[in-house]
C-alpha cells in the first residue's frame, strides 16, 4: 500500500481528477467500476463537478455507500438522498447500479439491515467485496464512516456493523473498518480548520486507533489524503 499525503488550494478539482482517473482505469482493466461514496458535507462539491462529466462510463458504475444514518431514504438527513439529489439524479447510472443501505420503513431492525447490506454487497461484488474507490471523510473526533472512537464498532468483524454511538441523533450503519480496506483506492477529503488536529493526529506514524478510527483504514494499493490544510506530519 502507497500512502499519499495532498494538500491542495483546490480540492474540488483534485478530487474530480482522481476520481475519473480511477473511474477510466477499473473499467478498462476490470470492465466496471465500484465506488463506495462518502457522506458529510465535504464531498459535496465534488458530487456537483461529476454532473458535469456525463461523458464518463456511469453505465459501467456500481454505486455503495460506506455508511448511513438508519432513516427512511426520503429522510433529509439521509446520505442517499443527499447523494441522488445532488448529483446520481442528474447522471445515467442504470437504477439497478445503485446500492442504498436499507432503510427502516422496509420492516428491518438495524441489526438486521446491516446484514442484509452485507449480502447484497456480497450477492453483487463477490466475497469478499472490492471496491475500487473508497471515498471517506474525517470528523473533527478522528471518526470515519460511522466508526466512532471509542466504540465496539471499530473492532467488528465481517463486512457491516450496526452502531449507536452516544451523543449522535441517528443510529448508524457502516462498512466495518476491514471492509472499507478492502479498497484498490481509499480518499479521504478533509477540509477546514475544525478536522486539523483529527488530521495531524490520525497521520502520526503511531497512535491509537480507539481515539482515531480513521487510522484503522488500510488500502489494497493506495491510501490518499486530499486535504486543504497545509500540514507538517
Amino acid at each position: 500500500m502507497v500512502r499519499e499525503i495532498t494538500h491542495t488550494s483546490d480540492l474540488t478539482g483534485s478530487a474530480l481528477r482522481l476520481f475519473e482517473a480511477e473511474m477510466r482505469r477499473s473499467v478498462l482493466e476490470r470492465g466496471r467500476f465500484v465506488v463506495a461514496l462518502s457522506g458529510g458535507s465535504t464531498p459535496k462539491s465534488l458530487y456537483h463537478a461529476l454532473t458535469e462529466r456525463s461523458e464518463l462510463p456511469w453505465d459501467k458504475t456500481l454505486v455503495f455507500w460506506g455508511d448511513e444514518r438508519f432513516v427512511p431514504h426520503d429522510d433529509p438527513d439521509s446520505n442517499y438522498l443527499a447523494a441522488r439529489e445532488v448529483f446520481l439524479d442528474a447522471l445515467p447510472i442504470p437504477a439497478g447500479n445503485i446500492h442504498p443501505w436499507p432503510a427502516p420503513d422496509e420492516g428491518l431492525g438495524l441489526e438486521e439491515a446491516a446484514e442484509r447490506y452485507a449480502d447484497t454487497l456480497r450477492a453483487v461484488l463477490g466475497d469478499p467485496p472490492t471496491f475500487d474507490l473508497q471515498l471517506l471523510g474525517l470528523g473533527d473526533d478522528g471518526h470515519t464512516a460511522s466508526l466512532f472512537p471509542g466504540t465496539s464498532a471499530l473492532h467488528a468483524q465481517g463486512l457491516t456493523v450496526a452502531c449507536r454511538p452516544e451523543r449522535v441523533p441517528q443510529p448508524r450503519l457502516s462498512l466495518t473498518a476491514s471492509a472499507l480496506s478492502n479498497s484498490r483506492t481509499v480518499v479521504f477529503l478533509v477540509s477546514g480548520e475544525s478536522k486539523r488536529a483529527a488530521l495531524v493526529a490520525t497521520l502520526q506514524s503511531a497512535g491509537d486507533e480507539d481515539r482515531y478510527p480513521a487510522r484503522a483504514v488500510r488500502a489494497l494499493e493506495r491510501l490518499v489524503w486530499l486535504t486543504d490544510l497545509p500540514l507538517k506530519v
